[in-house]
């Protein structure tokens, strides 16, 4: 790291004036963020946990194509502390925290891009997954190109990640120990109405040492109507048992003008159990807390959705969202899942979410109970 810095220093001093106008560019954005969250456990007690903190972020221009970002992330004790069953808000010993979730030098040529130490990556199975307080980020090298018409190709070295699905989520630990995990990525769009991506996930001697992915996305629009289509392929490969092939396919409609969109989805794991990776997971069926995963081998997830625009009648930026997940175990019994779910932002720097649920989960090793989780946003 020390060489990289020198390298720096000598070719920012070639041209003090550009370099001036660099850091006269850099940026400065994030939001303050508040939690709440209460776990009301069936035969038991409720359980609740709050923070305050938010995300500072601060990125220069670039210089020859090189520019520098870092991201500062913090987690803060309010009233309670109590999280069984809930979205991990604490550090360690559940203490409050701060973490230099971003540190990175990105270098922009032609169609390219490497982005190089801490950062917030999005690929299907290494994501931000954004739910509490402190997202995702992993220490990692990240390349993609452009070069092909309607095409991005994404090569990553990841080593270690900290967050909300880390096992360690304030402090950075490696993802698969000194093997690290490698990822390639392809998107194409380049027919009409149709996205397809196909990705690849080596982690060499893990527990699941490799993940292959494609995904093909449709979506039309035909008079007042958007309808939608999605398949998708894992065949997630594990080191001492049988792999897991995972299955998944949804449906929707979209009314436009009156804003209504209805969808269902549709996931299988046959042989194995299904793994999400790091991070919120991409398949179809996932509702807002039980997973796929939950539903272990041969298990499998029915979903049904339907979200309003609620502007259509007069209330600017309401959304308004109503799910309903069944899983299924391999000895055929069920967990369910119902949720409610409101958005509303209020302007451009301000927005609340909210996430009503009713778990009846203790068949796939969850609680029974009703959840509540409400954050609301800042952005600056």
């Amino acid at each position: 790291m020390k060489k990289v810095n020198l390298m720096l220093l000598v070719v920012l001093s070639a041209n003090a004036e550009t370099l001036s106008d660099a850091l006269e560019q850099t940026k400065a954005n994030g939001y303050l963020r508040g939690t709440y969250q209460s776990h009301d456990v069936k035969d038991d007690r409720t359980y609740q946990d709050d923070a305050l903190g938010g995300k500072v972020h601060i990125e220069t221009g670039s210089f020859y194509g090189v520019s520098l970002g870092a991201s500062l992330y913090s987690s803060n004790a309010l009233f309670n502390d109590d999280n069984h069953g809930l979205v991990p808000l604490r550090g360690e010993n559940h203490k409050s925290y701060t973490i230099l979730g971003e540190a990175y030098m990105q270098l922009d040529f032609g169609k390219s891009r490497l982005k190089v130490g801490r950062q917030e990556i999005e690929t299907p199975f290494a994501q931000v997954d954004n739910i509490g307080m402190v997202p995702n980020s992993f220490e990692s090298a990240i390349f993609d190109n452009r070069d092909i018409d309607d095409s991005t190709i994404f090569l990553g070295q990841i080593q270690r990640m900290a967050g909300v699905d880390a096992d360690v989520v304030d402090k950075f630990t490696n993802v698969n120990g000194s093997n690290d995990m490698q990822v390639l990525g392809i998107n194409y769009e380049g027919v009409k109405d149709l996205a397809l991506q196909g990705w690849y996930y080596n982690l060499k001697d893990g527990e699941i040492d490799s993940i292959a992915y494609l995904e093909a996305n449709y979506e039309k629009e035909l008079g007042t109507m958007t309808y939608g289509a999605g398949l998708q392929y894992a065949k997630e490969s594990y080191l001492n048992n049988a792999d897991a092939n995972v299955y998944s396919g949804t449906l929707s409609a979209t009314a436009n003008e009156i804003g209504l969109t209805l969808s269902t989805a549709y996931s299988k794991a046959k042989d194995n159990g299904a793994s999400s990776g790091f991070g919120g997971g991409p398949f179809f069926s996932n509702s807002e807390y039980l997973i796929l995963d939950n539903a272990g081998k041969d298990g499998t997830a029915l979903w049904y959705g339907a979200e309003y625009d609620a502007s259509k009648v007069g209330f600017e930026a309401l959304t308004i969202g109503l799910e309903y997940v069944t899983l299924t175990n391999e000895a055929k019994q069920e967990a369910t899942e119902a949720d409610l779910v409101l958005s509303y932002e209020m302007s451009d720097a301000f927005e609340v979410h909210a996430i009503d649920s009713n778990l009846k989960a203790h068949n796939v090793g969850e609680d029974d109970a009703k959840h509540l989780r409400v954050f609301a946003n800042y952005n600056f």
